[in-house]
């Protein structure tokens, strides 16, 4: 029966029942209050066909002929808990690659077309503890659909290209990682309770991801995909016959693997105690997470009382934080908040929440103090019990209200060990809950001495410091750079540093290169134009055209550049998609786009400083200052040109220039810096075609490469040098009166 057939039903009987039973009485009723409802009729979830094939892999069909459509859905033993510490993130590109790579007979583009004529998918993943593989296609073209998923299980090619592009992606996220204060809270409360180099705690960096190769994932593949490490759900408009006819032919010779118990690793147990702070100044808000290590696992007697607890804590409206929280206080708009728990490992305790800067503390302790009366002396009451039952069983209907749904669930009960009737077993026994047992498991598993605070937001206006909840740690939340141009590796540098990149990096100059690196200093400012017409650059507006190299294809934009110095910078970029503009004004920064007004990134804004830090026309500028250290690093070439290379260090950045000997223009900058990704890499802008303007010697030609790759050209049309500017460039519109 459908979801919407079943629905009738319970419609139609909730109708025929109330009109039935008392026709004059439903005229009566006045509030909503009033009516009377029939208990649900019983319900009963489809039970799967179970068999084994001889290679060991074990099959669950359900047959639903309501629409023709199949799904295929496979669980394999495998997981990133398993990968090893120093190349952290390859279980998950192999579940990337696995679809996307190809096969040994069907390259990556053929399988993506095969797929879109017929309207079908394959999709691959790993997670923690699991990976999965699924298919979906209209019945008619399930036979030639099974036999490329299967094909996609057991013999993927991971084709470098496809790697390359998901290694590009990983990285790109690792560079925005800490754009999101919410996933930042997430990711430092995991490291906390779990342990910065647990597997449950660690996290992927620029190190780890480009240590991946794809011989690696070729090793993961055949260590852990097996038939025997597989277990298959189908679903859909087949038979049990036919789908086991249908299994066996694209699976049935795959050979049987070798029986390997794998060693997952234990989660830290040990509480960490304390208050820990990570500064994210951008913010607007307080995140927080409280929480401990958890001590139970799904299979304890004790985990369905723990089910209906956390829904008195944090399962919805009426729920303890959600009322003290937000609606009473008025300190959160979402609030929430479990024990935790899994199949074969324990899970932390956790709520979390943000709120206002100036409530931080305040938030906190409300937070903590509900999850304390909880577990001591304010227990559930009969209503709230009532409640949060009638809340997990009115609810267990629409949760297993599609075969595919419960087939997935009895996927998960076969892999975990667990007896197919657990969910039979599960609703009973929710049934059975009283409050004693609530306010028992209450007792049991919250332990407010036990309580991590973690807190990523700004450090300024809070109600009070952090130091009032305990001693604070701070967290260093500094993304780790790549190696540059690291050897070898999937995940390296394609090309060399740029001439001079890393030139000095890690030796101190002799007097003689900082003597030397003096005189090339006055020569590039005479290149420049002069340090008068330096010093004395107030605005500059530049226009042109650049063309940027990407995975996705070439594409070429209009660009104008505003500067008015110190600290304002305006690009303007004419794309197919509309206008847009990057801004910063100071302190603030932010994005215009078709679609509105919007903050800049983090990421951004430290990749714009980044880039501006280097430019020859604003670094020059600071060649007085304390700090401003120069050096001669050798000879290089700008293309056909020999170029002296002046290496200069300021405010913790290292940039090298290329000089033409003679006339002390910049022919070339290189550094270590974030491409249009925002992943470090090595840096190389090439300039050309200069030109006098307003005192001034500007290139109107510019290459930029990466990691020895060529993946920019800009041409400016024109340049004007301390001209006026409107000032609403740098206003956000929506803070117009």
């Amino acid at each position: 029966m459908s979801r919407l057939h079943r629905l009738a039903v319970l419609a139609a009987t909730a109708i025929l029942s109330v009109g039935a039973a008392a026709p004059p009485a439903v005229a009566q009723v006045t509030k909503p209050s009033e009516l009377v409802y029939p208990p649900l009729p019983a319900f009963t979830a489809p039970k799967p066909t179970r068999f084994v094939l001889p290679n060991g892999m074990v099959v669950m069909v359900i047959e639903d002929h309501e629409l023709p459509l199949v799904n295929v859905t496979a669980r394999i033993r495998t997981g990133s808990l398993l990968e090893p510490a120093e190349k952290t993130g390859l279980a998950g590109l192999v579940g990337t690659v696995l679809r996307s790579g190809g096969t040994a007979t069907r390259k990556p583009d053929a399988l993506d077309e095969f797929l879109e004529a017929r309207a079908a998918s394959i999709e691959t993943s790993i997670g923690g503890d699991s990976g999965s593989a699924s298919m979906s296609a209209l019945k008619a073209d399930v036979p030639v659909v099974m036999e490329a998923f299967a094909d996609v299980v057991r013999n993927p090619a991971f084709d470098p290209d496809r790697l390359k592009i998901a290694l590009t992606a990983v990285t790109s996220a690792i560079a925005r990682q800490n754009d999101n204060p919410q996933g930042i809270t997430q990711r430092e409360f995991s490291k906390v309770i779990q342990g910065a180099d647990s597997p449950f705690g660690r996290t992927t960096t620029y190190a780890s991801i480009g240590a991946v190769t794809r011989d690696d994932l070729i090793a993961w593949h055949k260590k852990y995909f097996h038939p025997n490490r597989v277990i298959l759900g189908v679903v859909g408009d087949i038979t049990v016959d036919e789908a086991r006819a249908l299994v066996t032919k694209t699976f049935g010779d795959w050979a049987k693997g070798p029986a390997v118990a794998d060693t997952w690793p234990v989660p830290r147990t040990t509480p960490q105690p304390g208050v820990f702070e990570a500064a994210k100044p951008d913010s607007t808000q307080s995140f927080v997470a409280v929480g401990h290590q958890g001590e139970l696992l799904r299979t304890s007697p004790d985990y369905v009382a723990v089910t209906v607890m956390n829904e008195v804590l944090a399962g919805g409206f009426t729920s303890r934080l959600f009322g003290k929280i937000r609606t009473e206080l008025g300190l959160a708009y979402s609030v929430g908040g479990a024990v935790g728990s899994n199949w074969t490992r324990v899970s932390p305790f956790q709520m979390q929440m943000s709120t206002r800067a100036d409530a931080t503390v305040k938030a906190i302790e409300a937070l903590i103090a509900e999850a304390k009366l909880l577990a001591t002396t304010k227990p559930a009451t009969a209503a709230e019990l009532k409640l949060a039952k009638d809340s997990i069983l009115n609810s267990f209907v629409f949760n297993n209200d599609e075969p595919a749904e419960v087939l997935g669930q009895q996927l998960a009960f076969e892999y975990y060990g667990q007896p197919l009737d657990w969910l039979d077993r599960y609703r009973v026994a929710v049934e059975k809950v009283t409050a004693a047992d609530v306010a028992r498991v209450a007792a049991k598993y919250i332990h407010a001495d036990r309580l991590s605070i973690v807190v990523v937001g700004p450090t300024e206006g809070r109600d009070k410091p952090l130091s009032a909840l305990g001693t604070v740690k701070t967290l260093d939340i500094t993304i780790p750079p790549p190696p540059s141009s690291a050897p070898g590796g999937a995940g390296a540098s394609a090309g060399k540093p740029g001439a001079g990149a890393a030139a000095g990096a890690g030796a101190t100059p002799s007097a003689d290169a900082k003597a030397k690196g003096q005189a090339l200093l006055a020569k590039a400012v005479e290149g420049l134009g002069g340090a008068a017409a330096i010093d004395g650059l107030k605005t500059y507006v530049s226009e042109g055209e650049m063309t940027v190299k990407t995975p996705q294809g070439e594409f070429t934009l209009k660009t104008k550049e505003t500067m008015v110095l110190p600290d304002r910078f305006r690009q303007d970029m004419t794309l197919p998609m509309g206008q847009m503009a990057m801004v910063i004004a100071g302190a603030d920064a932010f994005m215009v786009s078709p679609q509105g007004e919007q903050a800049m990134p983090a990421s951004m804004r430290q990749q714009a400083d980044d880039q501006l830090a280097h430019v020859p026309l604003l670094l020059l500028r600071h060649r007085a200052e304390p700090g401003f250290d120069v050096s001669a690093a050798g000879e290089g070439k700008s293309g056909d040109t020999a170029t002296a290379l002046l290496t200069i260090a300021f405010k913790g950045r290292t940039t090298t220039y290329g000089l033409d000997p003679q006339s002390g223009r910049v022919l070339s900058v290189a550094f270590r810096g974030a491409g249009p990704d925002g992943v470090p890499g090595d840096i190389v802008h090439t300039f050309s075609d200069f030109r006098p303007v307003s005192g001034l010697t500007m290139p109107f030609k510019q290459s930029t490469t990466l990691n020895g790759e060529g993946n920019a050209t800009a041409t400016t049309s024109a340049i004007s040098v301390n001209a006026a500017v409107d000032d609403g460039l740098w206003k956000r519109k929506a803070a117009t009166p």
